[in-house]
């Protein structure tokens, strides 16, 4: 629809198009699908919807003081997206966005809650908005039903999209049907429903003859709750020895951990006090490991020691750099890659796999919606194959599993 559109509409000299969705993930791979893109030729811009409201935000700070707007900073997102929309819904402000960015793409679009919504109404009547959602891929039970869904209901003609484009696996795509369409899944090519086991031990040989297996790509652990420890468990086990009569393994799974989890990590490392002078600074820094958000916090500090004559720092805000290079890492995909990698449902949302195993154990909350939607984004990241491995045998006669 975004070629159809280029070539009845071409951009104009200095206009780009505008491509905004929720986590950074789907930010990087939207950007490499708008590269085979008809006549668009780069003239894109990619980024998350919370980067652009604080793109917004800090643009019109004035605009933004006389419309009595308290002031926010960066990581309030919530608060900032709001400040974005009111700002938005402005004709200077939304006619300056158009002028730039006449047409505006946004995927992922079941994920945005009312304040980032706002600001897509907003822009919704300047500019040509392609909206791509799916309401059965929210996790987030406070957005059912979903607000963007029923605007899109409401206000256009939504385009119903069929293609599967990630797989082609039969047993794949039945079972996602099935699942969506609240019934039980079944085995089939690419699919594997594993027999059950309440132990761990019979857990984790199902999971490294899974890994033995793949027939090369990465394979993604995935687990919709950590309670218990089922899922911690299998994967520290499957690091110790072989296992089971095959004797595979053993293997290291790399658990993933998000931006304030590894920032903690970092920080624990760092031996300052709560005042300390630059060259205190600049000296506990350079003891920690050098790892790329504590080298590009020490730049922070020299340059502020060199081009502002900063003599002292404090703990809190040395902490609040870590914090802030951690999280720009990631956005930029700086992060390590593993072709072994655990992770929760929520952290694999909008990323793909050649081969995926899900461990399900007891303690899955939600009710029953909730529930197969957490099944479905699961499985729905494999590209090949997918395994799925529940704790009981009990937990197969309720949803999402029956």
């Amino acid at each position: 629809m975004l070629a159809e559109r280029l070539e009845t509409h071409p951009l104009n000299d200095g206009q780009r198009v505008l491509a905004l969705t929720f986590m950074h993930g789907s930010r990087r791979r939207l950007s490499e699908r708008l590269r085979s893109v008809a006549n668009l030729r780069g003239r894109v811009e990619c980024c998350t919807i919370d980067a652009f409201a604080w793109r917004i935000y800090r643009r019109w700070r004035g605009l933004a003081g006389a419309l009595a707007l308290a002031p926010a900073t960066e990581g309030e997102f919530d608060r900032v997206c709001d400040a974005a929309g009111l700002l938005l819904e402005q004709p200077q402000v939304y006619a300056w966005v158009a002028a730039s960015f006449p047409i505006v793409l946004v995927d992922e679009g079941q994920d945005l809650k009312p304040e980032r919504l706002r600001m897509l109404k907003a822009l919704a009547g300047a500019v040509h908005a392609l909206i791509a959602a799916d309401e059965f891929q929210c996790l987030d039970q406070a957005l059912r039903p979903n607000p963007l869904v029923a605007w899109l209901q409401e206000d256009a003609e939504p385009e119903t999209l069929m293609q599967v484009r990630r797989t082609n696996a039969p047993g794949l795509l039945a079972a996602a049907t099935a699942i969506r369409a609240g019934n039980a899944p079944v085995n089939g090519a690419g699919f594997k429903l594993l027999p059950p086991g309440a132990s761990v031990p019979l857990a984790t040989t199902l999971l490294a003859n899974a890994i033995a297996w793949r027939q090369g790509g990465d394979v993604a652990v995935i687990t919709p709750a950590l309670q218990g420890g089922f899922a911690k468990s299998v994967v520290a086990r499957l690091a110790e020895g072989p296992c089971g009569k095959q004797q595979n393994g053993p293997y290291t799974v790399h658990w993933e951990g998000n931006d304030r989890d590894e920032a903690q990590a970092i920080i624990a490392g760092l031996d300052l006090a709560a005042d300390a002078s630059a060259a205190a600074a600049c000296t506990a820094l350079r003891a920690m490991p050098r790892t790329g958000p504590v080298r590009a916090t020490l730049s922070w500090v020299e340059n502020q020691l060199h081009a502002c004559g900063r003599a002292n720092f404090t703990r809190t805000e040395i902490e609040a750099v870590i914090a802030r290079q951690v999280s720009l890492r990631r956005q930029h995909g700086g992060g390590a890659s593993h072709q072994l990698a655990a992770m929760t449902v929520q952290q694999a949302k909008n990323r793909e796999f050649e081969g995926v195993v899900v461990l399900w154990p007891y303690q899955v909350g939600g009710d029953a919606e909730h529930k197969r939607r957490l099944l479905y984004n699961a499985i729905t990241r494999a590209k090949r194959w997918c395994n799925v491995i529940v704790q009981g045998q009990n937990i197969l006669g309720a949803a999402p599993f029956a």
